[in-house]
């Protein structure tokens, strides 16, 4: 690969994933970075294995911990939110390639019916029979239609971007709302039967077998828009639930939606204080020596694989270039 030959010092680049997809799944696709078919999937890890070294993020923090850059061109592979996909799907894939990958758990959803609040809206939006939705102050006046697939997946796009900037409480009160306007319960969705999380038999299964788990937070809210108190009490839990699960410590976060706005330095000083060595952004870049643990750059993948080499191999060049 070219870019071995630039350098002999490399940063790291932390891959991003969330939920793998196949021919069965039924979902709103919202974008290449949040759906990854598993016949792309089979082929980045393929291509990943080939030409990089791939690390586990304990290895990754170890690294630049030491102050150092990586001997050869390397990266990590994460995943948000512990969807059942990354086990029936993901991991058959991951294991034969005999590949480590993290997955971040939002605790609160492990082993349950439950889903995070985007997923929520996605799955009321799928199972209703409305054929507007009618939501003054989120939508326009005039209503979305939502009849078709195309429909749905472009309202349910918008309304997750418009309740993202509110404060927690009246994201609560707007997602009641949305159910009531859309004609289903949170309850009906939660006894369908469909299980769309991993359960703890799952994770543990996967833990004896180079997947690691970090903390995601317990309830999945954006942690910047609710009290600090309680923002630190889910992510204190969220981190005490995987150890009494797991056994042991847990040394990793990333929260959720990513954004630098979507968490706060004071969060940031309190995950380290509980004794987690890194915390994870969706802030775009790669990972340097001398990179801040608790800030640390993500890249979400985007398929097909020629489009992520593409993007991987430009980025190890530019960084080997300003060195």
């Amino acid at each position: 690969m070219v870019v071995s030959w630039l350098r002999k010092e490399h940063p790291c680049i932390i891959l991003l994933y969330h939920r793998i997809v196949d021919d069965q799944t039924v979902y709103l696709d919202k974008g290449p970075v949040v759906h990854h078919h598993i016949r792309d999937f089979e082929r980045e890890i393929a291509w990943l294995k080939k030409r990089f070294r791939v690390l586990s993020m304990d290895e990754v923090v170890d690294t630049i911990r030491g102050g150092k850059y990586f001997a050869k061109p390397s990266v990590a592979i994460t995943f948000d939110d512990g969807y059942l996909d990354n086990y029936t799907l993901a991991y058959p894939v991951l294991k034969s390639h005999g590949v480590p990958a993290m997955i971040y758990l939002a605790t609160g959803l492990i082993g349950t019916n439950a889903r995070t609040w985007p997923d929520q809206i996605e799955a009321a939006l799928l199972a209703s029979t409305k054929q507007t939705l009618s939501l003054p102050g989120l939508l326009p006046d005039c209503g979305a239609p939502i009849k078709s697939i195309e429909e749905k997946r472009s309202c349910c796009i918008q309304l997750s971007r418009v309740l993202k900037g509110m404060p927690d409480a009246e994201r609560k009160i707007r997602l009641v709302n949305i159910f009531r306007e859309l004609d289903v319960t949170l309850a009906s969705l939660e006894n369908s039967n469909k299980r769309t999380m991993l359960n703890w038999d799952e994770v543990k299964e996967m833990s004896a077998n180079k997947i690691s788990f970090g903390s995601h937070s317990h309830t999945h809210p954006i942690l910047s828009r609710v009290p600090l108190h309680e923002a630190q009490d889910d992510i204190r839990y969220s981190k005490q639930v995987l150890e009494v699960q797991l056994g042991g410590k847990v040394r990793h976060f990333a929260y959720p939606n990513g954004r630098k706005e979507d968490f706060s330095e004071d969060l940031r000083s309190y995950c380290k204080k509980i004794g987690f060595d890194t915390v994870a952004t969706v802030v775009f870049g790669t990972v340097d020596a001398g990179a801040d643990p608790f800030s640390l750059k993500r890249i979400g993948v985007v398929s097909p694989v020629w489009n992520m080499a593409g993007e991987l191999t430009r980025k190890f060049i530019r960084r080997a270039g300003d060195r």
